[in-house]
């Protein structure tokens, strides 16, 4: 398969897990109760655990792939890769300027600077979660159908293509937590902890949706480039 038809499965699978859930909560009766902040945490604890793996990979790239083969980037047949240093886990070329950003004398990757900084506001966001009251039903609804549609907005801006470092920084953050406000909102509107776990599931879901189109987009962008080394068209496994 190749990966257009990748891209197009897993935005196909997005699309069906976010209108299941959807269609879900339309037909769950509102909760006759709160919930109680044992059942809060379960959620919290879960979304809260995905969360420290998410800052793990933005700091590291790939860090389980390689923990498991035990080997640092695997090339086959391009030599011309090798010779291609990196900068905030992207080729230090004029073509992927853009994807990065330079700050304390340290260059970030733009996307995971912007997973870290969205990481880290939705665990204090579902901290809070755990002890102050959700807003009513209306306000949940308008989070739910905010999140779905940052989501739709990220996977756009990927696909077109941003020219500025910033714009990946604040849709990656947003993303994240669109994340928050999705799975919360959902917790809230069906008053029952399955719903949410399901919602965590396709928040993992649509976070690799993100990645195969970035990863759809690099190669589009490495295959017009004029440089040689052609990374991204490439066989390696990164661990930058």
């Amino acid at each position: 398969m190749n990966q257009t038809k990748i891209v197009l499965s897993y935005l196909a699978l997005s699309v069906a897990g976010a209108a299941i859930l959807v269609v879900f909560v339309s037909m769950t009766p509102a909760p006759t109760r709160l919930l109680v902040v044992l059942e809060k945490m379960v959620v919290a604890g879960v979304f809260i655990v995905i969360c420290v793996f998410g800052l793990s990979f933005s700091l590291r790239p790939n860090w389980v792939r390689l923990f498991i083969s035990k080997k640092e980037n695997t090339v086959k047949n391009h030599s011309e890769a090798l010779q291609r240093s990196f900068r905030g886990h992207h080729p230090d070329c004029k073509t992927f300027e853009n994807h990065r950003v330079t700050s304390l004398n340290k260059t970030w990757c733009a996307g995971c600077l912007g997973l870290l900084i969205g990481c880290l506001l939705s665990i204090i966001l579902m901290t809070l979660f755990v002890v102050v009251p959700y807003p009513p039903p209306t306000i949940s609804r308008l989070l739910l159908f905010f999140g779905l549609f940052v989501i739709a907005l990220v996977y756009l801006e990927i696909i077109k293509g941003s020219r500025h470092s910033i714009i990946h920084i604040l849709s990656n953050g947003i993303l994240v937590l669109s994340f928050f406000f999705i799975t919360t909102s959902i917790v809230e509107l069906s008053g029952k902890v399955e719903y949410g776990l399901y919602t965590i599931l396709l928040c993992i879901l649509w976070l690799d949706t993100r990645i195969q189109l970035s990863r759809w987009h690099h190669t589009r962008f490495c295959s017009s480039c004029p440089e040689p080394c052609k990374i991204y068209v490439s066989t390696i496994i990164f661990g930058r």
